[in-house]
């Protein structure tokens, strides 16, 4: 995922993309005798690019058939990590693309610096779906989420979901075989995983054979791979008021439950230190055999298969039932708590990139319905079977042929319990100079207290952050959301 490598304050980062966007409006495409142009940027892999091509050709020939117009789709390749400076660089220019395809998290950026179309209020978009709740119920909810931003106070849909991503737990099953007999004497099933942290820790105890350097688990510590934990905790990080302060939400019981959660698997002996900064990634950790569980994502199925690894994938752990009860947590999918149990209060994180549409380009409407044509159940049929990739429609998840991916049904479940990241700009910023020292600090002393971490943390979001979102808005205060 993409870690921005230069860091504005926010108002004057918003400013730019403003002041930018008005000075190139209409600069991206172009109208000449009937003729219309569009411009798109992204940084799909290879493969995947040879397939969007594919589609946007295709595009072409339907919208020309439908319009008695002419149309051509020009598509850029912008590496994914080079997508954001060179958007920044491009405005300042006026020379920005119709639509480009952006890291998730990016959007909020994007949308507070005004650079974006409001997709809601286009006419192409009402008279597809009416409304944004009309369409949030075509795709997966929270990568659909992700393109939403409160704007003082006032939330609107800044792109639609491109491609997703979710975070679920690998297991060795080969590690898991070899203690069968001892998982079983312990009252555990050895054909499946822990269901919850509880019972991640009782596997753990099995499986850690510290003379042989194998451990139960391998844990992230930064801050991207700990929000499957905050999302199931109900931590929502940054809260909006009916103006659109931007307030923090971290001190309360919730936050307090899910970092002790976190310390207490650090701290149980079955875990491999794999988020100390000199230690054995969890991935390598995996791969080689010494975490028999981790918290990853699909990114790691090929290196894992090549690897020769026997392995599985299933929902991250719930919250223990003592949890869940004394924090009164709601499922995250009510309608399938009789399936899955206690796992229907699983949950992870969305990454992934959202197509949106530059305030700069001159066929908004065209551009839309270029974004919903790749997004539509057809297209993105296509583009699980060919590429593996999950589909963004609910409707392209229906009699899906997954054989060729045999894992591709397990993630599309886990997103189905996700929760989009919350939206607050400069990510890169919050995660590494806000979350990640006093999540070592956490992890590291054993006397370091939490709320300290909570206090520090709502402090530096305060002052590094929202403090300067706020400042462009009427009567801003300071203040935090409701304790808990």
């Amino acid at each position: 995922m993409t870690r921005l490598s230069f860091y504005l304050s926010p108002f004057s980062f918003f400013l730019l993309f403003a002041v930018a966007c008005d000075s190139g409006a209409g600069a991206s495409s172009t109208r000449e005798e009937g003729a219309a142009t569009l411009e798109i940027w992204q940084g799909f892999k290879l493969e995947e690019t040879a397939v969007f091509r594919r589609m946007m050709k295709e595009f072409e020939l339907e919208w020309e058939a439908a319009n008695g117009r002419d149309l051509t789709v020009t598509v850029h390749f912008v590496a994914y990590d080079d997508m954001f400076p060179k958007l920044r660089t491009a405005s300042l220019a006026g020379l920005t693309p119709d639509i480009a395809f952006v890291d998730a998290i990016k959007v909020t950026d994007l949308a507070l610096g005004q650079a974006l179309v409001k997709l809601d209020e286009l006419e192409s978009f009402k008279k597809r779906y009416g409304t944004r709740d009309e369409a949030r119920r075509e795709f997966i909810g929270a990568s659909f989420d992700a393109g939403v931003v409160n704007r003082k106070g006032i939330a609107n849909l800044y792109g639609l979901p491109v491609q997703t991503t979710t975070v679920s737990m690998f297991w060795n099953r080969a590690i898991f075989r070899a203690k069968a007999g001892a998982l079983r004497a312990a009252g555990l099933d050895p054909n499946r995983p822990p269901r919850d942290w509880d019972e991640l820790i009782e596997y753990g105890r099995v499986l850690t054979d510290v003379d042989k350097g194998v451990y139960g688990f391998g844990m992230h510590s930064s801050l991207w791979f700990n929000f499957p934990m905050f999302n199931m905790y109900g931590v929502d990080v940054v809260a909006y008021d009916e103006a659109g302060r931007a307030l923090p939400a971290l001190d309360n019981d919730n936050g307090r439950a899910a970092l002790n959660r976190i310390r207490t698997i650090a701290a149980s002996g079955v875990e491999g230190g794999a988020w100390k900064r000199s230690a054995l990634f969890p991935e390598a950790g995996f791969l080689n055999q010494k975490y028999a569980m981790i918290n990853t994502g699909p990114w790691m199925v090929e290196n894992f298969a090549n690897g020769g690894l026997d392995f599985d994938i299933a929902l991250i752990p719930a919250p223990p039932q003592a949890d869940i009860d004394a924090l009164g947590l709601p499922p995250k999918a009510p309608e399938w708590v009789e399936e899955l149990g206690i796992q229907a209060w699983s949950s992870s994180n969305v990454g992934g990139q959202t197509g949106v549409i530059m305030r700069t380009s001159a066929q908004p409407d065209i551009a839309f319905e270029a974004l919903d044509y790749f997004t539509s159940e057809a297209r993105q049929r296509e583009w699980a079977s060919e590429l593996g990739q999950i589909p963004v429609r609910l409707a392209a998840w229906e009699d899906l042929d997954t054989s060729k991916y045999p894992f591709l049904p397990r993630f599309m479940q886990q997103l189905r319990l996700s929760q989009r990241i919350p939206q607050i700009v400069l990510f890169g910023k919050l995660e590494l100079d806000i979350f990640n020292p006093e999540i070592d600090l956490l992890l590291q002393k054993p006397d370091y207290p939490v709320q300290t971490m909570l206090e520090n943390m709502e402090r530096n979001l305060e002052e590094l952050i929202l403090g300067r979102i706020n400042e462009s808005l009427p009567d801003a205060g300071g203040g935090s959301a409701p304790k808990g």
